[in-house]
């Protein structure tokens, strides 16, 4: 009776664990799915460590954003939620060496323009579009996270 008892109780010790595992498994999964979806490109242009540096190296630049993290200065051009349209919002600066930051963003409204103005980049056929469509996301981004 002993034995049994205790052979009863290593099963379902064993299968209690082997379950637990898998659940947390998948959990996990859906969470890196999930948190990946939140990513959003920043197209970088560079970083200064003050801000007339950043605004003298772009002075020719007309349609960008200066935000101010860990002591230093970045400048960002562009920013989409699209991974597809890096390489096009890349074209507006030919000139310019550009990294490509992803990084997350927790507001709801910012996000929901961005997607917004990522379908709009979809349908454009001009440089002259395109421009028009990456300052008002700049300047979304201006009004709704930095200025909050």
């Amino acid at each position: 009776m002993q034995k049994k008892f205790l052979l009863s109780l290593v099963v379902a010790v064993l299968c209690g664990s082997f379950l637990g595992h898998t659940l947390f498994q998948k959990v996990k999964e859906e969470e890196k799915t999930v948190f990946k979806e939140d990513v959003l490109y920043f197209l970088e242009e560079g970083v200064y460590d003050n801000v007339e540096r950043a605004e003298n190296a772009t002075k020719d630049i007309d349609t960008k954003v200066i935000v101010k993290e860990d002591n230093n200065y970045y400048v960002y051009l562009a920013i989409t939620s699209k991974k597809s349209h890096i390489e096009r919002l890349k074209e507006l600066y030919p000139k310019k060496d550009i990294t490509v930051k992803e990084m997350q963003v927790e507001n709801k409204s910012f996000k929901t323009i961005l997607e917004q103005m990522d379908g709009l980049v979809e349908k454009t056929t001009t440089k002259e579009e395109l421009e028009t469509i990456n300052k008002v996301i700049l300047a979304n981004y201006e009004e709704i996270i930095l200025k909050s």
